[in-house]
């Protein structure tokens, strides 16, 4: 099961996004329209559907984009309105944010949004009330954790696994990681993905019966500006192998099969015996 999924955000949004305020980002130069349909263009090559978490802000400030991705036959979920992670902000919050970034995407593409992704996968330990929220506004879906972190007492392992809410559920696709010892690594994202050669990744797929891979638009882009607004670092980090990530990208569709992760959940439906269940009433979690 290899999952292939987008969060669309700008390209100065990052792990220091959070030192550029919100209403600033309108005057700083967009490129996730561009980014974005290069992307489009690569999957359609191939013919390959993914899901693509959408910003709120994204979606407002660029709402024919979201129709473009839509009309093109992927899955569309929500990503926030604006990158927050879900422990900097309180219950109340958290909803706000949550119904005001799917009420802009539903009322564009005139369906439920039924897959949600947080910031950073910062779904853990210290925030597993997110759960009720997301089920009670409809999120079916959710990739917001990381193996082999902690949820409700529980290991998570680099599986799918079901959230049971009363007599509603939750299934969530964590992000995988390599559990090595003092660090546990991303093979399959982003700037990893830019950064590793590619035949170590195949490797990595081949070996493991679930993957999840996650990019940004800003992977794919050459062009993406320098910024006095990041770290040294992110500025940096941001070019990290991207003058050649769309021929490793292409070549890697040309060798795995990808689906989206309404596909894998339908999977993961049809044959829940095979997966973890997780009682979210539980306090002490399931294992």
């Amino acid at each position: 099961m290899n999952i292939l999924t987008f969060d669309i955000e700008d390209w100065f949004l990052s792990k220091d996004s959070g030192k550029i305020p919100i209403q600033d980002w309108a005057g700083i130069t967009s490129r996730v329209e561009h980014n974005t349909d290069v992307i489009l263009d690569l999957l359609a090559s191939h013919q390959v559907t993914a899901t693509f978490f959408i910003l709120g802000w994204v979606a407002r400030e660029h709402p024919e984009l979201v129709k473009r991705i839509s009309a093109a036959g992927h899955d569309i979920g929500y990503h926030s309105f604006a990158h927050q992670r879900i422990k900097e902000l309180s219950h109340g919050q958290f909803e706000v944010d949550l119904v005001k970034g799917l009420d802009i995407i539903e009322t564009l593409l005139g369906e439920k949004v039924r897959y949600y992704r947080a910031p950073y996968f910062s779904l853990d330990k210290e925030t597993p009330w997110t759960v009720e929220a997301l089920i009670r506004h409809g999120i079916e879906v959710s990739s917001s954790t990381k193996s082999f972190s902690t949820f409700l007492n529980y290991k998570i392992q680099a599986s799918p696994f079901v959230i049971n809410h009363g007599n509603r559920q939750l299934i969530e696709f964590p992000l995988t990681r390599l559990d090595v010892p003092i660090l546990k690594l991303v093979v399959t994202g982003s700037g990893y993905f830019r950064a590793l050669p590619l035949p170590l990744i195949l490797r990595y797929l081949r070996a493991h019966h679930y993957n999840m891979f996650y990019f940004h638009p800003r992977d794919f882009d050459i062009d993406t500006p320098y910024s006095s607004r990041l770290s040294l670092g992110r500025n940096l980090l941001n070019h990290v192998g991207v003058q050649h990530v769309l021929r490793k990208f292409d070549r890697m569709l040309s060798q795995v099969s990808f689906i989206s992760i309404g596909e894998a959940a339908a999977y993961v439906q049809k044959h829940k015996e095979e997966f973890q269940a997780i009682d979210f009433q539980n306090d002490e979690g399931t294992n």
